[in-house]
């Protein structure tokens, strides 16, 4: 409501003047419109800036787009960079605690508790899923398993041994998971795990039968991107109706891909996102 949309306003003009006064390729932005952070007096004017898309992070590539002196960068992460360079983010420690909120209040939304064991099949290392989830259930309170991706036997042993109840990993390893088990003589309908938190690549709702049926749990789909923070910007909730985008700290618009011009309701477009609280490295 209005409150959210004050808030909104309020954080986009702090970010885009934060932007604006460390990174060079956002001061030539708003010099080329001839305006300045202060001139966003609604959101609807964030329409009027043109979009950072993945060559302007190539070209800047690998610090140019950080808003903060290296000092204050707690941790860099990059994409996998299957097309030339990656794109590289970054966190200060107030990011990172940023990072842990949405991805707690991702998993918390999906029904995740403290009295849950949450076994973390994301890959850790440069790629963001795995410390992004792990980060989460710290902040909920819940026990992790940071065993990271692979190794499916060891997997299975786990989970049977630490009576796992939460998965989180893509969702085509764990119809793999489940057939490797079937392979070895375990039922995994008798497996403790009640909530599979599952991303980073496309999937239908006919995966997800397939995967509730084989496991009997709830399988919710999370949505992330590093450039704005990783996993954590959007969340499935129990209702398993439709995504919850946090919207204090990533603003949403929907554009026509052509022109980039927002489109009206229940119109198709592209999903563009501004990040509102990233100091290290904000995008517009």
């Amino acid at each position: 409501g209005e409150a959210l949309q004050a808030l909104q306003l309020e954080r986009l003009r702090t970010i885009a003047a934060h932007a604006c006064a460390n990174v060079p390729h956002y001061r030539k932005v708003f010099s080329d419109l001839g305006a300045a952070p202060q001139d966003l007096r609604s959101l609807d004017d964030l329409a009027r800036l043109p979009l950072t898309d993945k060559e302007t992070l190539r070209v800047n590539y690998p610090y140019g787009m950080f808003a903060v002196p290296m000092v204050e960068v707690r941790e860099i992460h990059a994409s996998s960079g299957t097309t030339g360079k990656p794109t590289v983010v970054a966190y200060t420690r107030n990011d990172l605690k940023v990072w842990s909120e949405v991805m707690a209040r991702s998993l918390a939304c999906a029904g995740v508790t403290e009295n849950d064991v949450v076994q973390n099949a994301y890959g850790y290392g440069l790629f963001t899923g795995g410390l992004g989830v792990h980060y989460g259930a710290l902040e909920l309170g819940a026990a992790i398993v940071p065993i990271s991706a692979g190794g499916t036997r060891r997997q299975l042993q786990l989970m049977q041994d630490f009576a796992t109840t939460v998965m989180t990993c893509t969702p085509s390893y764990t119809i793999y998971m489940a057939e490797e088990a079937r392979s070895l003589g375990m039922d995994p309908k008798r497996a403790s795990l009640r909530i599979g938190v599952l991303g980073a690549e496309p999937w239908s709702e006919g995966m997800r039968r397939e995967i509730e049926s084989a496991w009997s749990m709830k399988a919710y789909n999370i949505y992330g991107l590093s450039e704005i923070i990783g996993p954590g910007v959007a969340q499935e909730c129990v209702g398993q109706c439709g995504m919850h985008l946090w919207a204090d700290h990533f603003l949403p618009e929907v554009v026509d891909p052509e022109t980039g011009v927002p489109v009206g309701e229940n119109e198709d477009g592209m999903l563009v996102i501004t990040t509102l609280s990233k100091e290290a490295t904000p995008f517009l």
